[in-house]
């Protein structure tokens, strides 16, 4: 990870930037950190938790469930964000949202260098930068780049505890070790996995807005989809086997 703070005249912190891992599994793996900011981006709690209110740049969340720490279900807890000067990610977002965030003890830095601000707690907690620590949550699914930079991976939430564990205990190469390719050609998709996937699979194809556009089951490490029909543009596959999935952008035409 590294990070570069630059100063006003004045001595202000004017902007942040950083450059930090790119998979969820990363930010959360303790091994991946190097020892030149030891324990900087790591995480206290990962939170399923429901936006309440928003609080200047911060907001306040009731937790669901913490997948790391020792927060309670139902405990409210202040998260803060970015006020435009610190190395934190924002807390923007609506009343009623279901947010999943891996979030650290504040450090209290708001309290100097946001103006007119004093309310930043001991108590409180801050969403980082410098990594992957806000995820996608809808209908039972976690979604993100859980293993792999800039693809969208998906769990189910009751897989979710397993992942985290397996980040945070082996690494992320002990839990990254699970692919997917996916080839089209002549009307048919050609799958090949290999990893700790389940033998029963599903291929499911959605397109830009979506809509599912075909879906088949296929079981063993490898699978061959004969399409009912010709697909024009960019879609979206996904090989799903009930815990876990991975996604590709396939161009077809």
């Amino acid at each position: 990870m590294i990070i570069l703070a630059v100063l006003s005249a004045s001595g202000k912190l004017m902007a942040c930037s950083c450059v930090g891992a790119h998979t969820f599994c990363e930010t959360i793996d303790p091994n991946y950190v190097p020892p030149i900011f030891p324990g900087m981006g790591l995480p206290s709690n990962i939170v399923l938790g429901i936006r309440l209110a928003t609080v200047d740049y911060g907001a306040d969340v009731r937790v669901v469930q913490d997948f790391s720490g020792d927060l309670l279900p139902d405990a409210v807890i202040r998260v803060w964000g970015d006020c435009g000067v610190l190395c934190r990610d924002n807390t923007l977002g609506a009343v009623g949202d279901t947010v999943l965030w891996a979030i650290q003890h504040c450090d209290l830095a708001g309290n100097l260098l946001c103006t007119g601000t004093d309310g930043e707690e001991p108590s409180h907690y801050q969403l980082p930068t410098c990594g992957v620590f806000r995820l996608n949550y809808a209908n039972g699914i976690v979604s993100g780049p859980l293993f792999t930079e800039g693809v969208v991976e998906s769990v189910s939430i009751a897989a979710f505890p397993d992942l985290v564990h397996g980040c945070m205990s082996t690494g992320v190469e002990a839990i990254a070790d699970l692919t997917a390719d996916i080839r089209y050609f002549d009307g048919r998709l050609s799958i090949r996995t290999a990893g700790n996937w389940s033998a029963a699979k599903q291929i499911c194809i959605t397109d830009a807005g979506g809509r599912l556009v075909h879906e088949a089951d296929f079981r063993g490490p490898q699978g061959s989809v004969l399409l009912p029909r010709r697909l024009n543009g960019l879609m979206l596959v996904r090989v799903n086997d009930g815990a876990r999935s991975i996604a590709h952008k396939i161009l077809f035409d």
